[in-house]
């Protein structure tokens, strides 16, 4: 018939949750409380007379006999006596069983390890199998089980090697750096190869993306360990690796030596960065050359280097290395011999090939490469001399500036030989049909509009070749 009051019905207050830690400190509190209270000699003397088994070693003391009693008192038998009703072994108390829990109480006042608490009751009491009791006491205690020195570590599990590269990789990051960028740092389980790829964003989507990089170059891979950042334990994670196939594996939370391989790669990398901070150096110049080194050189543990196992070749660097070429391969030199040349022919073919007559010394127009307006004729008028020629490359000198370029064979174009000098006035032969002979003139076409208007010249006047060069 407890009617609320207003205040009751009308509290905001939200009634809080049972807290487990709580109640048993309250309890652990208690307990100590209570067995703080100290052990007064009436109460040994009652606890004895009302112990059947010190009763019984007593009646025994009394009569000389040791029939029927516990090994643990027949052992030290000679050794017991009684005061009154309390049962004594040399100058130390026999505790009756009801009082034993009390007294270890007693005696873990304080948080005492074991080899002290030992040492301390034994110097006053003795009770059947104490050293164990004190042992397991000390161990159930909570404060004491707080602040103890952590379990020793689990015998390590080597991961096996991958049957080949690429199939499992670890991946995590490593930052954030001094300007806030942080490193996404994958490592190949079998080659001990190395991504490395500086972020800004390190959300799940950017992650993905860049990950989605890393596969394009070399695959997809089987299985990918990672720790339980929120890049890598989303949703949006889990659906990327189950929409690729891949087999998502997380290390235990706060443990990172199941993901060692990729921890250890990070360690190193640090390691390179903290000596470029200290001596001033560009952060990621440094970290390009590490990975240079990293990827040439042979692992401790593999004895090849990640570069020889990742790709099947070994990687050049500035040490001098003769890198042999593998017989393997000899078959894929063959046919791309084979496929090249069958190929060239039939381009050759097709556009008509054929090489150019372009010799050292003589005098070329050079195409022009841009075009100003479509008025622009291809070729410039410009000369230029050649000085040098190798293959399709050809080096010309220009004659008015002596400047030198570089150019193919096929944007130029060569002078024909000529004794006329451009003030000359000499006139060109003329065929007896009178009708002028379109070979004897190089570089202007035969079918041409022009050529046809002007072969219909008086006949009688003669022509002269700087007409020509004007047209």
């Amino acid at each position: 018939m407890n009617i609320a009051d207003v205040f009751s019905r009308l509290s905001t207050i939200q009634p809080r949750a049972f807290d487990d830690e709580e109640e048993l400190m309250v309890r652990e509190v208690a307990n100590s409380a209570v067995s703080a209270i100290a052990l007064k000699w009436d109460e040994i003397e009652s606890a004895s007379k009302n112990d059947p088994q010190i009763q019984r070693i007593i009646e025994a003391l009394d009569a000389g006999m040791t029939v029927d009693l516990p090994l643990a008192f027949r052992m030290i038998f000679t050794e017991l006596c009684r005061l009154g009703d309390i049962l004594l072994r040399g100058d130390r108390i026999v505790i009756p069983q009801q009082l034993q829990q009390r007294v270890l109480h007693l005696a873990h006042e304080g948080h005492p390890g074991i080899r002290v608490m030992k040492g301390h009751l034994r110097a006053s009491v003795w009770w059947p199998k104490m050293d164990q009791h004190v042992e397991s006491f000390v161990k159930e205690c909570r404060g004491c089980t707080l602040v103890t020195t952590p379990n020793p570590p689990e015998p390590m599990i080597r991961k096996q090697l991958p049957t080949r590269a690429w199939e499992q990789i670890a991946v995590d990051f490593l930052g954030p750096l001094p300007e806030g960028e942080n490193l996404l740092v994958c490592v190949d389980y079998f080659s001990r190869y190395l991504e490395v790829i500086e972020m800004n964003d390190i959300s799940t989507t950017s992650t993905i993306d860049e990950l989605m990089i890393i596969f394009s170059r070399y695959g997809i891979p089987e299985s990918l360990r990672a720790d339980n950042g929120p890049q890598f334990s989303s949703d949006e994670f889990r659906n990327f690796c189950d929409e690729y196939g891949i087999r998502l594996v997380h290390s235990i939370p706060y443990w990172p030596q199941m993901n060692g391989e990729v921890e250890q790669q990070n360690r190193s990398i640090l390691k390179r960065l903290r000596i470029a901070q200290e001596l001033g150096k560009d952060w990621r110049r440094e970290l390009r050359q590490y990975l240079l080194m990293c990827h040439a050189a042979n692992h401790t543990t593999t004895g090849k280097s990640p570069s020889e196992l990742m790709f099947g070749r070994r990687m050049r660097t500035k040490l001098p290395t003769i890198l042999a070429t593998s017989p393997e391969y000899d078959e894929v030199r063959d046919r791309d011999v084979v496929e090249k040349e069958k190929g060239r022919v039939y381009a050759d073919e097709k556009r008509r090939a054929r090489k150019s007559d372009i010799e050292v010394g003589d005098q070329v127009l050079a195409k022009r490469v841009r075009k100003e307006n479509k008025l622009n004729a291809d070729f410039s008028t410009a000369e230029f001399d050649v000085v040098r020629k190798s293959g399709t490359d050809v080096v010309i000198r220009s004659k008015e500036t002596g400047e030198e370029f570089r150019r193919s064979a096929a944007h130029l174009k060569k002078l024909p030989h000529t004794n006329v000098s451009n003030n000359s006035s000499e006139t060109l032969p003329v065929n007896n049909d009178d009708s002028i002979n379109d070979e004897s003139i190089i570089g202007i076409p035969a079918d041409s509009n022009e050529l046809a208007s002007t072969s219909k010249r008086n006949r009688s006047e003669p022509i002269h070749f700087k007409d020509y060069l004007t047209y």
